[in-house]
């Protein structure tokens, strides 16, 4: 009999612990506390799958009371909250083609490219079906690629920075009038004149790489994400006040783009998304996680415009020789 009460238990208190974990994933994701910051670099689906687990186990095993309004809850809040829900609810938008873009709505399109080519894939053979108008890359291959890129792609109409050391690249259709770089960071300012005749600001980054120990059990780990996430948020910040200091921002139309190394969930986006749009939120479809390319569990590759640019398109491709998924946006001007 003791036992027969002891599992009777369990139903309840497993669903009662699915409350919880809710109301916890709700009140971090929402606040996002540095302090947790080892909790919250996990997607916010990786919660919801727990909790829903919990839930559903007590709804088919037991018909536990409000464990179907907890599986409801549950579905809203990861359909609320997951990066991944509005892409793919615009599934039924066309999808975009590996070809040169189409004008939309009569207005003329700046088609823009960001890839961590991880030192092996060969940026012209990536970018060159889209006919890009610019790409901003990280962890480069050989400098002659990317001469090669430029003369390829733009047939002398074009222009190119880049840095060996700190593997960086900028490549436009248009003119650089004047770069900009960081010495503490691997960040690349760019101001250029594009093809038509319009003035844009370029921001490139590759972010601080994210923290990787996942061991919840030791302090050591929350200390090091602590510390990674401050550091990130502290060279985003350097980085954007560059910007303001070096280009013409907000004059111009500016673009900020490259290797994040931080989630859709992390505060560093909250950041950005105070004076820009970022892109594959607005517009995208499809799956838009871009890490690792095999098993995209993460999006930590953006395009960013500002208030100036209006994106009409986004979506992520699959690319050799590489362990990122390269983001393709469309914009226009405002």
């Amino acid at each position: 009999m003791r036992i027969r009460g002891f599992l009777r238990r369990i139903p309840p208190a497993l669903l009662l612990l699915s409350l919880s974990l809710h109301f916890f994933t709700i009140v971090l994701y929402v606040r996002l506390p540095l302090k947790l910051a080892a909790v919250t670099i996990y997607p916010v689906w990786v919660w919801g799958a727990i909790g829903l687990a919990l839930a559903t186990f007590c709804y088919l095993f037991s018909k536990t009371r409000g464990s179907l309004s907890i599986i409801l809850l549950w579905t809203f809040t990861i359909l609320t909250l997951a990066d991944e829900a509005g892409p793919l609810a615009r599934l039924a938008t066309a999808p975009m083609e590996e070809a040169a873009p189409e004008e939309h709505a009569g207005s003329q399109i700046l088609r823009v490219i960001t890839l961590n080519c991880a030192s092996h894939s060969d940026p012209l053979e990536a970018t060159r079906q889209f006919d890009p108008d610019i790409i901003f890359l990280q962890e480069i291959p050989p400098g002659y690629r990317i001469k090669r890129l430029a003369d390829s792609l733009f047939k002398g109409q074009g222009d190119y920075r880049y840095n060996r050391n700190l593997r960086f690249a900028v490549i436009i259709r248009g003119t650089i009038e004047r770069e900009f770089r960081f010495s503490k960071y691997r960040t690349q300012l760019i101001k250029a004149e594009m093809f038509d005749g319009r003035k844009l600001n370029l921001v490139n980054l590759h972010l601080l790489s994210a923290a990787t120990n996942m061991k919840l059990h030791q302090l050591d780990c929350w200390r090091e994400h602590i510390k990674n996430h401050t550091l990130r948020r502290i060279e985003l910040s350097s980085s954007l006040a560059g910007l303001r200091q070096y280009g013409s921002y907000p004059r111009f139309p500016t673009i900020v783009a490259g290797d994040f190394n931080a989630p859709a969930n992390d505060s560093v986006h909250r950041i950005m998304r105070k004076e820009f749009t970022d892109s594959f939120d607005a517009v995208g479809t499809g799956w838009g996680n871009t890490f690792h390319r095999a098993l995209p569990l993460l999006r930590i590759d953006y395009i960013y415009g500002s208030s100036k640019l209006i994106p009409v398109r986004s979506q992520t491709f699959t690319r050799n020789n590489t362990d990122h998924r390269m983001v393709v946006s469309d914009f226009i001007y405002r």
